[in-house]
């Protein structure tokens, strides 16, 4: 009796279960729905990545070089006779111009040669005269026979041994006075003087001593080593009498304030290295300039030409060819295969491949493939001040390449009315 009264006990928590079950069931199926959803949702949104527009601009190809600069002029100043240093007349680092005196020796052993000298040629002097005149009365004698042939010879070779004699100490005493001349040390050139290197007091010894240095600062030069094939490509018709624009930066600073140009181009191809030398000469208006300093020479190439630029980071490598991802009118990625040139800063000139306008992927094919979707995602060049140095740089070269040709032009006009002028004088002549 009591276990037919317990079944029916049992129903309804039974039931409870069942109804449990099937809730949980119908509420994680309305889950799994609601999240595919949103799946489906995401997948069908492509991705927002950076895009920038190709932009073309006139480029000159710009190469930059390490140098250190150099005076075209450097002296050791050395005395050219030995002496004890009497005064040093110069103030050390200053500018100086050629012929100024710059250390004096102690000139009394120099001045009392001189005299002693003089006084050997005056003696000389008077001796040659008397044997001249003892020589032209044993010729007159000899015609008379009143004295011999020997003895005429002998006053004779006497006055010519005495010539001889004299003329040795005239040339003795020209160098005496040389030497007392070259006691007093001067400028051999225009300059800037380094230290005293020897002191009032000490001695020192012809050709040996060095007083002190003086270089040249007017004008400084800087010398570099270009490879052959940059030459051939970028400089190949050029001269050292284009005088090419050239730039120069040194250390610690950003920019390129210095200009000069080129003003020499070598004779050869170094066949060991296969470079060749060139240099540039910079005006020293700036006491900045000093020689023996680091610097950094930027010089272009004189063809201006127009160029598609992008940044350098939108580039990438597919073993040997470079390529870049091009977002298509359906704005979906696809390769394209590109040939660049030279760099400007972080940017890069495209020479076939790509056209002005024409939407690359910024950051390159590092997190993306062709064929896939994206959202473009238009930006400006990564660095607008690369633009503009660029520009002003291209401008600056198009301003010096314009005076050049119109200095050229007026030689030859100038040229031209010389020659029409001394042909219209000749004809009236």
């Amino acid at each position: 009796m009591s276990r037919l009264n317990s079944r029916p006990a049992r129903l309804p928590r039974i039931a409870s279960s069942l109804l449990l079950t099937l809730g949980g069931l119908l509420a994680l199926s309305a889950c799994s729905e609601g999240s595919g959803e949103e799946t489906a949702s995401a997948q069908q949104t492509p991705p927002a990545l950076e895009v920038v527009a190709a932009k073309s601009q006139p480029v000159a190809a710009w190469h930059t070089y390490t140098t250190r600069l150099e005076s075209p002029q450097s002296v050791q100043l050395r005395p050219r006779v030995s002496g004890e240093v009497e005064e040093v007349l110069f103030t050390e680092g200053s500018q100086v111009t050629a012929g100024t005196p710059l250390v004096r020796l102690d000139t009394r052993p120099f001045v009392a040669e001189v005299q002693r000298l003089e006084a050997e040629v005056a003696r000389f002097k008077a001796e040659l005269a008397n044997a001249r005149s003892e020589s032209g009365r044993a010729a007159s004698l000899v015609k008379r026979n009143l004295i011999s042939r020997e003895e005429a010879d002998s006053r004779s070779t006497n006055a010519t041994g005495l010539d001889a004699q004299l003329k040795g100490a005239i040339a003795q005493l020209e160098r005496a006075r040389l030497d007392l001349d070259y006691a007093t040390i001067r400028a051999p050139i225009d300059g800037r003087l380094s230290n005293a290197r020897i002191t009032r007091g000490n001695t020192v010894q012809a050709g040996q001593s060095v007083l002190t240095t003086l270089v040249e600062t007017r004008q400084l030069d800087a010398y570099i080593d270009i490879s052959e094939l940059t030459w051939n490509q970028d400089f190949a018709h050029v001269t050292a009498e284009d005088h090419l624009p050239v730039e120069l930066q040194l250390a610690g600073q950003e920019d390129f304030p210095f200009h000069g140009e080129l003003d020499f181009i070598d004779n050869s191809v170094d066949i060991d290295t296969g470079t060749l030398r060139i240099g540039a000469t910079f005006t020293a208006d700036d006491a900045a300039l000093r020689p023996g300093a680091f610097a950094r020479l930027r010089l272009a190439s004189p063809e201006i030409r127009d160029a598609v630029l992008i940044p350098e980071r939108a580039i990438g490598t597919d073993l040997d060819r470079q390529f870049v991802l091009v977002v298509g009118e359906d704005n979906t990625l696809a390769y394209r295969g590109i040939t660049t040139g030279p760099r400007f800063g972080p940017l890069r000139a495209v020479t076939d491949g790509l056209a002005a306008g024409d939407r690359v992927l910024a950051a390159g094919p590092a997190k993306a493939g062709p064929g896939m979707p994206i959202t473009p995602k238009l930006i400006e060049m990564p660095d607008d001040g690369a633009l503009k140095s660029l520009a002003a740089r291209v401008s600056r070269l198009q301003a010096q390449q314009t005076a050049q040709q119109l200095n050229q032009d007026n030689d030859q006009n100038a040229a031209k009315l010389a020659e029409a002028e001394r042909q219209a004088a000749g004809g009236r002549s």
